[in-house]
């Protein structure tokens, strides 16, 4: 390095000067000097980040390292490691190589700038790593913790902005704000009709505790001929039987039907309109779940009915009318899909969505802290999307520590989940598009003629709802249900054993949660006179 004397110095305009000479020696040590102090510049940003989302973050860092590290490379190739399990927090190898990398980036840029290029590394690391920090709603136990999950959320918070959510308000305070009100004009575009019931009165039949006779409840051949389940067009009048509450002025009722183990249905939580809100965005499904495959079922018409041939390997049943019947065949098949490809199949015109023709129902699965879960096709950000159903004691929560994940099926016009009871507390989320539910009392267990616990499809009903045989199954007629329609905002609660039979009328997205069992029940369906299948 050339040494600066007088001798090589002569004064112009009142400054010194340093010779070309002298400039080219020195001019690497600045750059090294500012490459170096542009990467503890950024460091410290990416540390500060880091600190604050491992403090309020979850998840035992899942996705936060990975992420750092890659900005750092994409800048620095891969001279920056981690340190153990600290996070950014690694040492620097190769100091040599670095700073010559760092030397080579900055005098590409702008060499007579030095200050302004270290400014511009800085603000574009930050910049990677803003939109990442961990939002309020958050849980640490589960969720997706990803930088690239938080980013796209950032940008779907700035779109529909919100008033700084706090835990501790109180429903009225959540429903009192701007954006709650805006929410409630987009669900007066999303709910285009009213369904009118027969014979119900939402504020006379639903006092502030349920009466003896709750729900109210109808004849099923009155339901299904004023409604047939294959037929999506919408009726005026319908069999409600069950109240549909507002989360704000009625809460206590909520609560106390709740408690009383009854159905009903909840409308306008701000924390569901939240999701409502991006989920009919247009684009914010496609990019949440890109082009990743999910459990999908197929059928060759518009009935879904479950099927577990494990199951009845397992219990092949009693008297005979148990275990697999002869000629038997599965009447679904599970495939793999992703998103746009389900969403062009169910997004056509009415002349190919009749009865007859292939229906798929689109699934998702957020595991949580499931053992039995398939992670390949985890959708750990359905704890994000909806916090409202996070493993903690809430209106839709009684016991946190019995849930078992989240899962969500998105249905095509037309599709029909046939009959069936759950053996757990189900709350039900529609969070776009209308359902329409069926809903029976376990006392009805004879009368909707379950098939035997031992065959596949057990917990189902055997009776084809759409065209029943009056003759072979005579008591169907006769037993006793009620229905509604829910649309985008509602949240269904399903009591453990109530049975459920559901229809598509459009293209729908639904997740529900489980919380434990309530088993005031459970004599009914242990009292059950199973349908024996003919063999």
């Amino acid at each position: 390095m050339t040494v600066v004397t007088s001798s090589n110095l002569r004064p112009h305009k009142g400054r010194r000067r340093i010779s070309k000479s002298s400039r080219s020696g020195a001019l690497p040590v600045v750059l090294v000097a500012i490459a170096l102090a542009t990467f503890c510049l950024a460091a410290i940003v990416l540390h500060h980040a880091a600190s604050t989302v491992g403090s309020s973050g979850s998840g035992g860092g899942r996705g936060r390292a990975d992420d750092i590290d890659l900005i750092m490379q994409k800048k620095f190739g891969n001279t920056v490691v981690r340190g153990g399990n600290k996070g950014i927090g690694g040492i620097l190898k190769k100091t040599t190589s670095f700073a010559k990398k760092s030397q080579e980036y900055v005098s590409k840029k702008v060499v007579t700038r030095p200050f302004k290029v270290a400014k511009k590394l800085v603000e574009e690391v930050e910049k990677s790593f803003v939109g990442s920090l961990p939002r309020p709603d958050e849980m640490e136990s589960v969720g997706d913790k990803s930088s690239a999950y938080r980013r796209l959320r950032k940008e779907l918070d700035e779109r529909f902005p919100d008033e700084p959510w706090d835990a501790s308000w109180t429903p009225e305070a959540e429903a009192d704000t701007d954006a709650h009100r805006r929410r409630l004009e987009l669900m007066k575009e999303l709910r285009k009709r009213d369904y009118e019931p027969v014979d119900f009165d939402n504020d006379s039949d639903c006092p502030p505790t349920p009466s003896p006779d709750y729900p109210k409840a109808f004849r099923m051949e009155k339901i299904i001929e004023n409604w047939n389940p294959d037929d999506t067009k919408p009726r005026k009048k319908i069999y409600q039987g069950i109240c549909r509450f507002d989360y704000v002025k009625d809460y206590e009722k909520i609560m106390a039907y709740r408690n009383a183990e009854k159905p009903f249905v909840v409308r306008d939580d701000p924390r569901v309109l939240r999701t409502v809100e991006r989920w009919n965005d247009p684009t914010y499904l496609h990019r949440l779940l890109n082009d990743k495959t999910h459990r999908t079922e197929y059928s060759l018409n518009n009935h879904f009915m479950y099927w577990n041939m494990g199951a009845a390997r397992r219990r092949p049943g009693k008297n005979g009318g148990g275990g697999v019947p002869k000629g038997w065949k599965p009447p679904t098949e599970m495939i793999e899909m992703s998103y746009p490809q389900w969403f062009e199949k169910a997004n056509v015109t009415d002349d190919k969505l009749g009865p007859d023709n292939p229906h798929w129902y689109f699934r998702l699965i957020g595991c949580g802290d499931m053992r039995s879960c398939d992670k390949k096709t985890n959708s750990e950000s359905l704890f994000d999307e909806l916090p409202f159903f996070q493993p903690q004691e809430s209106v839709y929560i009684v016991e946190p520590k019995a849930q078992r994940g989240i899962h969500c099926r998105f249905g095509m016009r037309g599709v029909i989940a046939e009959n069936h009871y759950d053996g757990s507390r189900n709350m039900v989320a529609l969070l776009g598009g209308e359902r329409r539910y069926i809903l029976a009392h376990p006392d009805q267990c004879t009368p909707l003629y379950l098939l035997p616990k031992g065959h596949p499809s057990g917990r189902h009903s055997a009776v084809d709802w759409s065209n029943p045989d009056w003759e072979a199954f005579p008591d169907f007629a006769g037993a006793r249900a009620n229905e509604i329609v829910m649309q985008a905002g509602d949240v269904l609660y399903l009591p453990t054993f109530w049975f459920h039979y559901i229809i598509s009328l459009e293209i729908n997205f639904q997740c529900n949660t489980r919380s434990g069992i309530e088993y005031s029940k459970k004599g009914f369906i242990d009292q059950c006179e199973a349908y024996m299948v003919p063999q």
